[in-house]
Protein backbone atom coordinates (compact mmCIF):
# COMPACT_ATOMS: atom_id res chain seq x y z
CA UNK A 1 0.00 0.00 0.00
CA UNK A 2 1.19 3.69 -0.66
CA UNK A 3 0.12 6.65 0.43
CA UNK A 4 1.04 10.24 -0.96
CA UNK A 5 -0.18 13.65 0.09
CA UNK A 6 -0.30 17.17 -1.44
CA UNK A 7 -0.69 19.57 0.52
CA UNK A 8 0.05 23.06 -1.85
CA UNK A 9 -1.27 23.65 -5.33
CA UNK A 10 0.55 25.64 -7.66
CA UNK A 11 -0.14 26.51 -11.69
CA UNK A 12 2.19 26.01 -14.29
CA UNK A 13 2.45 27.14 -17.38
CA UNK A 14 5.05 25.14 -20.14
CA UNK A 15 6.49 25.94 -23.27
CA UNK A 16 6.57 22.19 -24.88
CA UNK A 17 8.77 21.38 -27.85
CA UNK A 18 8.21 18.60 -29.86
CA UNK A 19 10.70 15.80 -31.35
CA UNK A 20 8.80 15.20 -34.87
CA UNK A 21 11.26 12.26 -35.44
CA UNK A 22 13.22 10.02 -33.08
CA UNK A 23 16.85 10.25 -33.07
CA UNK A 24 16.80 8.27 -30.83
CA UNK A 25 15.81 4.83 -32.32
CA UNK A 26 18.73 3.17 -31.07
CA UNK A 27 21.02 3.39 -27.58
CA UNK A 28 23.94 4.78 -29.58
CA UNK A 29 21.41 7.76 -30.31
CA UNK A 30 19.70 7.87 -27.11
CA UNK A 31 18.51 11.18 -25.82
CA UNK A 32 20.97 12.84 -22.94
CA UNK A 33 18.46 13.99 -20.31
CA UNK A 34 21.38 14.73 -17.87
CA UNK A 35 21.71 14.89 -14.37
CA UNK A 36 18.50 13.94 -12.74
CA UNK A 37 15.81 15.13 -11.15
CA UNK A 38 14.84 16.36 -13.98
CA UNK A 39 10.99 16.72 -14.75
CA UNK A 40 10.98 16.75 -18.54
CA UNK A 41 8.91 18.94 -20.66
CA UNK A 42 9.65 18.07 -23.51
CA UNK A 43 7.56 16.00 -25.58
CA UNK A 44 8.87 12.77 -26.82
CA UNK A 45 7.54 10.12 -29.61
CA UNK A 46 8.41 5.96 -30.97
CA UNK A 47 6.65 6.97 -33.79
CA UNK A 48 8.23 4.82 -37.05
CA UNK A 49 10.76 3.42 -35.23
CA UNK A 50 12.37 0.00 -35.51
CA UNK A 51 13.45 -2.65 -32.46
CA UNK A 52 17.04 -2.51 -31.25
CA UNK A 53 19.06 -5.28 -30.50
CA UNK A 54 21.62 -4.80 -27.61
CA UNK A 55 22.39 -8.70 -27.97
CA UNK A 56 22.18 -10.55 -24.40
CA UNK A 57 18.91 -10.05 -22.76
CA UNK A 58 17.85 -8.09 -25.62
CA UNK A 59 14.14 -8.39 -24.06
CA UNK A 60 13.65 -7.22 -20.81
CA UNK A 61 11.89 -9.73 -18.87
CA UNK A 62 8.89 -7.73 -17.68
CA UNK A 63 7.98 -6.57 -21.52
CA UNK A 64 4.54 -8.09 -22.51
CA UNK A 65 4.58 -9.91 -25.68
CA UNK A 66 8.00 -11.00 -25.17
CA UNK A 67 9.32 -8.81 -28.23
CA UNK A 68 10.50 -5.18 -28.43
CA UNK A 69 9.32 -3.58 -31.68
CA UNK A 70 9.48 0.15 -30.95
CA UNK A 71 11.75 1.26 -28.67
CA UNK A 72 13.70 4.72 -28.29
CA UNK A 73 16.49 5.45 -25.69
CA UNK A 74 17.49 7.86 -23.35
CA UNK A 75 20.52 8.46 -21.00
CA UNK A 76 21.36 9.98 -17.57
CA UNK A 77 23.33 10.17 -14.38
CA UNK A 78 22.64 11.10 -10.73
CA UNK A 79 24.12 14.33 -9.11
CA UNK A 80 28.11 13.40 -8.65
CA UNK A 81 28.11 14.16 -4.89
CA UNK A 82 25.63 10.60 -4.76
CA UNK A 83 23.19 13.03 -2.86
CA UNK A 84 20.08 11.63 -4.48
CA UNK A 85 20.23 7.65 -5.12
CA UNK A 86 16.59 7.01 -4.90
CA UNK A 87 14.29 8.32 -8.15
CA UNK A 88 10.97 7.86 -9.21
CA UNK A 89 10.16 7.64 -13.21
CA UNK A 90 6.95 8.74 -14.60
CA UNK A 91 6.34 8.24 -18.43
CA UNK A 92 2.81 10.24 -19.33
CA UNK A 93 1.62 10.04 -22.25
CA UNK A 94 0.07 13.27 -23.96
CA UNK A 95 -3.89 14.27 -24.77
CA UNK A 96 -3.46 13.40 -28.57
CA UNK A 97 -1.31 11.36 -30.01
CA UNK A 98 -0.25 9.79 -26.95
CA UNK A 99 1.39 6.45 -26.99
CA UNK A 100 -0.62 3.54 -24.50
CA UNK A 101 0.62 0.86 -22.67
CA UNK A 102 4.17 1.70 -22.36
CA UNK A 103 7.41 -0.04 -20.87
CA UNK A 104 10.04 1.16 -19.45
CA UNK A 105 13.25 -0.63 -18.37
CA UNK A 106 16.44 0.71 -17.02
CA UNK A 107 20.21 -0.32 -18.36
CA UNK A 108 24.00 0.59 -17.24
CA UNK A 109 26.79 0.06 -19.44
CA UNK A 110 27.51 1.06 -22.86
CA UNK A 111 25.71 0.61 -26.13
CA UNK A 112 28.20 -1.98 -27.71
CA UNK A 113 26.87 -5.16 -28.25
CA UNK A 114 26.84 -7.32 -25.12
CA UNK A 115 27.52 -4.57 -22.72
CA UNK A 116 24.14 -3.43 -21.27
CA UNK A 117 23.15 -5.09 -18.20
CA UNK A 118 19.38 -4.55 -17.09
CA UNK A 119 19.00 -3.43 -13.70
CA UNK A 120 16.03 -5.13 -12.76
CA UNK A 121 13.98 -1.91 -12.77
CA UNK A 122 11.12 -2.88 -15.46
CA UNK A 123 7.74 -2.22 -15.70
CA UNK A 124 4.80 -2.68 -18.49
CA UNK A 125 1.54 -0.83 -17.82
CA UNK A 126 -1.67 -2.32 -17.92
CA UNK A 127 -3.73 -2.83 -20.61
CA UNK A 128 -5.26 0.45 -21.95
CA UNK A 129 -3.42 2.25 -19.69
CA UNK A 130 -1.38 5.26 -21.16
CA UNK A 131 1.23 6.17 -18.05
CA UNK A 132 3.43 4.37 -15.96
CA UNK A 133 5.84 4.79 -12.83
CA UNK A 134 9.03 2.94 -11.83
CA UNK A 135 10.99 3.07 -8.80
CA UNK A 136 14.94 2.89 -9.10
CA UNK A 137 16.30 2.47 -6.13
CA UNK A 138 20.20 2.67 -5.20
CA UNK A 139 21.83 4.36 -8.57
CA UNK A 140 24.91 5.54 -8.36
CA UNK A 141 27.17 8.13 -9.16
CA UNK A 142 29.58 8.29 -12.18
CA UNK A 143 27.52 5.89 -13.65
CA UNK A 144 26.15 6.24 -16.80
CA UNK A 145 22.22 4.96 -17.25
CA UNK A 146 19.68 4.37 -19.95
CA UNK A 147 16.21 4.58 -20.30
CA UNK A 148 14.49 2.20 -22.84
CA UNK A 149 10.31 3.07 -23.43
CA UNK A 150 8.25 0.83 -25.96
CA UNK A 151 4.86 0.38 -26.70
CA UNK A 152 3.13 -2.97 -26.58
CA UNK A 153 0.33 -4.41 -28.67
CA UNK A 154 -0.93 -7.57 -28.99
CA UNK A 155 -1.85 -6.88 -32.63
CA UNK A 156 0.31 -6.14 -36.14
CA UNK A 157 -1.17 -2.51 -35.29
CA UNK A 158 1.71 -0.30 -32.94
CA UNK A 159 0.69 1.21 -29.97
CA UNK A 160 3.14 4.47 -30.49
CA UNK A 161 2.93 8.02 -29.97
CA UNK A 162 3.71 11.25 -27.62
CA UNK A 163 5.09 11.11 -23.90
CA UNK A 164 6.90 13.24 -21.38
CA UNK A 165 9.25 11.97 -18.65
CA UNK A 166 9.74 12.93 -15.13
CA UNK A 167 12.18 11.80 -13.26
CA UNK A 168 12.26 12.94 -9.40
CA UNK A 169 13.46 12.40 -6.41
CA UNK A 170 11.03 9.16 -4.53
CA UNK A 171 9.37 10.68 -1.41
CA UNK A 172 10.43 8.59 1.86
CA UNK A 173 9.42 5.19 2.13
CA UNK A 174 8.43 3.41 4.76
CA UNK A 175 7.14 -0.46 5.68
CA UNK A 176 4.26 -1.15 8.25
CA UNK A 177 5.53 -2.25 11.99
CA UNK A 178 9.08 -0.29 11.63
CA UNK A 179 7.76 2.75 12.21
CA UNK A 180 4.30 3.99 14.13
CA UNK A 181 4.08 6.85 11.73
CA UNK A 182 5.63 10.32 10.04
CA UNK A 183 5.41 13.98 9.99
CA UNK A 184 6.29 14.15 6.54
CA UNK A 185 3.97 16.17 3.81
CA UNK A 186 4.78 13.24 1.51
CA UNK A 187 5.75 9.57 1.38
CA UNK A 188 5.12 6.02 0.19
CA UNK A 189 3.83 3.04 2.73
CA UNK A 190 4.27 -0.58 2.61
CA UNK A 191 2.88 -3.65 3.98
CA UNK A 192 5.21 -5.55 6.40
CA UNK A 193 6.84 -7.45 3.73
CA UNK A 194 8.19 -4.01 1.82
CA UNK A 195 8.40 -3.23 -1.51
CA UNK A 196 9.19 -7.01 -2.88
CA UNK A 197 7.67 -8.99 0.11
CA UNK A 198 3.67 -10.29 1.15
CA UNK A 199 2.59 -9.37 4.81
CA UNK A 200 2.01 -11.87 7.47
CA UNK A 201 -0.29 -13.21 9.28
CA UNK A 202 -2.02 -12.26 12.30
CA UNK A 203 -1.40 -8.65 11.38
CA UNK A 204 -2.75 -5.35 13.50
CA UNK A 205 -0.27 -3.07 12.39
CA UNK A 206 -0.93 0.72 12.65
CA UNK A 207 0.77 3.98 10.93
CA UNK A 208 -0.21 7.52 11.34
CA UNK A 209 0.29 10.59 8.78
CA UNK A 210 0.51 13.67 10.61
CA UNK A 211 2.21 16.28 8.55
CA UNK A 212 3.74 19.07 10.44
CA UNK A 213 3.71 21.56 7.42
CA UNK A 214 0.26 23.59 7.23
CA UNK A 215 -2.19 21.91 4.95
CA UNK A 216 -6.21 21.74 4.90
CA UNK A 217 -6.21 18.45 3.06
CA UNK A 218 -4.46 15.02 3.12
CA UNK A 219 -5.01 13.04 -0.13
CA UNK A 220 -4.06 9.00 0.34
CA UNK A 221 -3.45 7.49 -2.91
CA UNK A 222 -3.36 3.18 -2.74
CA UNK A 223 -1.80 2.74 -5.68
CA UNK A 224 -2.04 -1.18 -5.52
CA UNK A 225 -3.42 -3.95 -3.16
CA UNK A 226 -3.65 -7.55 -3.09
CA UNK A 227 -5.44 -8.72 0.02
CA UNK A 228 -7.45 -11.82 0.89
CA UNK A 229 -10.94 -11.08 0.52
CA UNK A 230 -12.85 -10.92 3.26
CA UNK A 231 -9.78 -11.26 5.45
CA UNK A 232 -7.78 -8.99 5.35
CA UNK A 233 -8.31 -5.54 5.42
CA UNK A 234 -7.21 -1.82 4.90
CA UNK A 235 -8.57 0.24 6.94
CA UNK A 236 -7.84 3.76 6.68
CA UNK A 237 -9.15 6.24 9.70
CA UNK A 238 -9.23 9.80 10.58
CA UNK A 239 -7.17 10.70 13.76
CA UNK A 240 -4.75 8.59 15.41
CA UNK A 241 -5.19 5.78 17.59
CA UNK A 242 -6.24 7.84 20.91
CA UNK A 243 -8.80 9.06 18.57
CA UNK A 244 -10.49 6.95 15.83
CA UNK A 245 -13.09 7.77 13.31
CA UNK A 246 -13.30 5.32 10.20
CA UNK A 247 -13.66 6.68 7.00
CA UNK A 248 -12.99 3.82 3.82
CA UNK A 249 -12.24 -0.30 4.42
CA UNK A 250 -11.28 -2.05 1.38
CA UNK A 251 -9.81 -5.67 0.83
CA UNK A 252 -9.12 -7.93 -2.19
CA UNK A 253 -7.54 -6.41 -5.65
CA UNK A 254 -7.31 -2.64 -7.07
CA UNK A 255 -6.46 0.82 -6.34
CA UNK A 256 -8.12 4.18 -5.43
CA UNK A 257 -7.51 7.45 -3.89
CA UNK A 258 -9.44 9.61 -1.38
CA UNK A 259 -8.92 13.11 -0.02
CA UNK A 260 -9.96 14.10 3.15
CA UNK A 261 -9.98 17.82 4.63
CA UNK A 262 -10.08 19.26 7.89
CA UNK A 263 -8.13 16.40 9.93
CA UNK A 264 -4.95 16.54 11.19
CA UNK A 265 -4.01 12.88 10.69
CA UNK A 266 -4.96 9.98 8.75
CA UNK A 267 -3.66 7.12 10.28
CA UNK A 268 -3.72 3.10 8.51
CA UNK A 269 -4.48 0.19 9.93
CA UNK A 270 -3.76 -3.20 8.48
CA UNK A 271 -5.22 -6.58 9.51
CA UNK A 272 -4.85 -10.02 8.43
CA UNK A 273 -5.64 -13.38 9.64
CA UNK A 274 -4.35 -16.99 10.11
CA UNK A 275 -3.86 -17.92 6.39
CA UNK A 276 -3.19 -17.14 3.09
CA UNK A 277 -0.94 -13.75 2.89
CA UNK A 278 -1.20 -12.07 -0.53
Amino acid sequence: MKYKLFLIFSIFFFSFNLFAQPSNDDCIGSIDLGIIPNCETTIYDNVNTSASNIGNNNIPACFNGGAVNNDVWFSFQIPADGSIENFEITLTATETGGIQNPQIAIYRGDCSTDQLSELGVCSSAEQGENSLKVEAIGLKRNTQYFLRINDYSATAAPNWGNFTICMEELAPFFNMGEEEGTGLCSGTLYDSGGRNGDYSTNENLFFSICPTDFHRCIEIEVEDYDTEAGFDDINIFAGTRNDLTLLSSINGKGKFSLAFTDNECVTINFTSDASQND
